[in-house]
C-alpha cells in the first residue's frame, strides 16, 4: 500500500512539477554563474563546474545512442508500458550513456557504480560495481538521516534555556538546536524555528517581576564534547560548515558574512543585545558558566523530524554534523564525531544496511576519506520507501528538475522522462558526485536507485551522466 501511495505522490508531482519547468530551463542556463557565485552550487567543498560548459547548457548535450534488442526505444522517448526488460537490457541501456567526458586527466581513474532496486519486491533491477566502497560526498545525510529516524521517535525537541543560579546572574544554556534563530522567521515562511529573540522577551519579563533590572550574562555549551572541527576537514571548508556547538543563532553565520570560530560567544553576546533592548542591562562581557540554577524560561526546536527534513533538503553540513551529535546522545555514545559515526553504525546494522568496508569520519559527507558502496546506499533508500516511520525523509528530497537541488537539472531529453517524477539526493565534492533517490517507471513500478561516480574531472558531465541514467530507469518498461 505505501508503494502504491508513493506512486500516486509522483505522478501529482509530475503533473505539478510540468507546471514549473518552462521557467526552470531558462533558470538551469541564465542563473548558474550567480548561484556559483552565492555558492549555492555545491554540497562540500568547491565544484568542479567546468566554466566553459556554461555555454553547452544552452544546447543539448550529447544523448546516448539506442541499444539495439534492449526492449528500450531511443532516449528522448519512454519505453511502452507492459514491454519489460530484463536486468540486462537495462544494464546494457545504462552502460550505453556517453561516458566521454568523464574521462580522467593522465594517471587518475573514473569508477561508475550504481545500483536499481523495485521498491515493492526488493529485486535488484540494474547492478554495476555496486560492491566497491567510493566516496558518497552528502549522500552521507542518507545514512546519517536513515540513522537518526530509527533512533528517535521523530517528535522529540531539543530546548535552549535560560537559567539563575543566583538573583542578578543568568546562564543561556544551548540544547543543540540546529536551527535556531537570533530572530524569528517570517509570518508565514517555513519552517518556523525557535529564536533567542523570544527567549529573550519572556526571560525579561520574569526578571522584571522579580523586580531585577541588571544580570550578569554566562552561557553553556556543554550539551556536546565534541570542540567542533573534524580532522578530516581542510581548513577550506569553513565556508561551508560552522564550528560545531550546542549554542548558536543562525547557524553561525556572522553578519558580515563568513561563520563563527566562536559560535557560542557570540550567540551569547547577540542574546546579551535583545536583553537590553527588552530593559534588562548586562553587566561586562558573557563568559563561560556551568548549567546550574533555577530555569526562567525555555524554547523547543523544531521536531527531530522536521530538523531532518530540512537537513535533507537544504542538504546542510552544519545542521546534519548537529544531528549526528545528538544521535550520540540519544543511544549512549560520546558527543563526538567518533561517538556519531559510532551512533549511526550501530543503528543502520540492526537495520541490516551497514555493508562490511563502510568507513565514515563524520555525519554530513564533506570528510573525502568516508567510503560507502553504491549497494548500501540503494539499500538506504529502498528502507525509507519500505517503511511508514522512515519514509517522512523522503519528503526532504528534491525533485527532479522542480525543486531543491535538483531544480536546474534534468534539462535534456535523455534525463526528461525523470522530470517531476524522480526525487534524489545529491553529493558533490570535487572529483565525486552521487544522486540517490526514489523514481517511478513507464509502467509505474516505484524503484530506488543510486548513482556514484569518483574520479571524473567534469563535475558537470558526472551530473548529466547520473541524471541522464536516473531518465533510462523513469522511462523504461522495467
Amino acid at each position: 500500500m505505501l508503494s502504491r501511495r508513493r506512486t500516486v505522490e509522483w505522478i501529482v508531482t509530475g503533473l505539478l512539477g510540468g507546471l514549473l519547468l518552462a521557467g526552470g530551463f531558462t533558470a538551469a542556463v541564465f542563473q548558474q554563474p550567480l548561484l556559483a557565485a552565492a555558492g549555492l552550487t555545491r554540497d562540500g567543498a568547491p565544484d568542479t563546474l567546468d566554466p566553459e560548459l556554461l555555454a553547452a547548457a544552452t544546447t543539448p548535450p550529447p544523448t546516448a545512442p539506442a541499444v539495439d534488442g534492449t526492449g528500450l526505444v531511443g532516449a528522448a522517448e519512454p519505453a511502452v508500458p507492459g514491454a519489460p526488460v530484463t536486468r540486462a537490457q537495462l544494464e546494457a541501456r545504462l552502460d550505453a550513456l556517453d561516458t566521454s567526458l568523464l574521462v580522467p586527466a593522465e594517471g587518475g581513474a573514473t569508477t561508475i557504480a550504481y545500483e536499481v532496486v523495485d521498491v515493492t519486491t526488493g529485486e535488484i533491477v540494474a547492478s554495476r560495481g555496486a560492491a566497491t566502497p567510493l566516496i558518497p560526498a552528502s549522500n552521507t545525510k542518507t545514512l546519517t538521516a536513515l540513522a537518526v529516524m530509527n533512533a528517535f521517535e521523530g517528535t522529540e525537541t531539543f530546548a535552549t534555556t535560560v537559567v539563575e543560579p543566583s538573583p542578578g546572574t543568568i546562564v543561556l544554556v544551548g540544547g543543540g538546536d540546529p536551527l535556531l534563530l537570533s530572530v524569528p522567521a517570517a509570518a508565514g515562511a517555513y519552517p518556523q524555528p525557535a529564536s533567542t529573540q523570544e527567549l529573550a522577551r519572556a526571560v525579561a519579563e520574569k526578571l522584571r517581576a522579580a523586580g531585577t533590572t541588571t544580570v550578569t550574562l554566562g552561557y553553556n555549551a556543554d550539551h556536546f564534547a565534541e570542540p567542533g572541527w573534524n580532522d578530516t576537514w581542510p581548513a577550506t571548508y569553513r565556508d561551508q560548515v560552522t564550528q560545531l556547538s550546542a549554542l548558536w543563532v543562525d547557524e553561525g553565520k556572522l553578519p558580515a558574512g563568513g561563520r563563527s570560530r566562536t559560535p557560542a560567544l557570540d550567540a551569547a553576546r547577540t542574546f546579551a543585545e535583545q536583553l537590553t533592548a527588552e530593559g534588562i542591562a548586562v553587566a561586562g562581557a558573557p563568559a563561560p558558566a556551568a548549567a546550574e540554577g533555577t530555569e526562567l524560561a525555555r524554547v523547543e526546536s523544531l521536531p527531530v523530524h522536521v530538523l531532518v527534513e530540512q537537513a535533507m533538503n537544504r542538504s546542510n553540513n552544519s545542521f546534519t554534523e548537529i544531528l549526528g551529535l545528538q544521535l550520540a546522545r540519544q543511544v549512549g555514545q560520546p558527543s563526538t564525531f567518533a561517538g556519531a559515526v559510532a551512533a549511526i553504525e550501530g543503528q543502520l546494522t540492526g537495520l541490516g544496511v551497514w555493508d562490511e568496508g563502510t568507513v565514515l569520519h563524520d555525519s554530513s559527507g564533506l570528510s573525502r576519506s568516508n567510503r560507502i558502496t553504491t549497494h548500501m546506499l540503494a539499500r538506504a533508500i529502498l528502507l525509507l520507501d519500505s517503511e511508514p516511520r522512515l519514509s517522512v525523509i523522503l519528503d526532504g528530497l528534491p525533485t527532479a528538475g522542480v525543486a531543491g537541488t535538483l531544480s536546474e537539472r534534468f534539462f535534456d531529453d535523455t534525463s526528461a522522462p525523470a522530470r517531476g517524477v524522480a526525487r534524489a539526493k545529491t553529493g558533490t565534492l570535487s572529483l565525486v558526485s552521487t544522486l540517490a533517490g526514489t523514481t517511478v517507471t513507464a509502467d509505474g513500478r516505484l524503484m530506488a536507485f543510486a548513482f556514484m561516480i569518483n574520479g571524473a574531472p567534469n563535475g558537470w558531465a558526472a551530473k548529466l551522466w547520473a541524471d541522464q541514467a536516473t531518465g533510462v530507469v523513469a522511462g523504461c518498461g522495467c
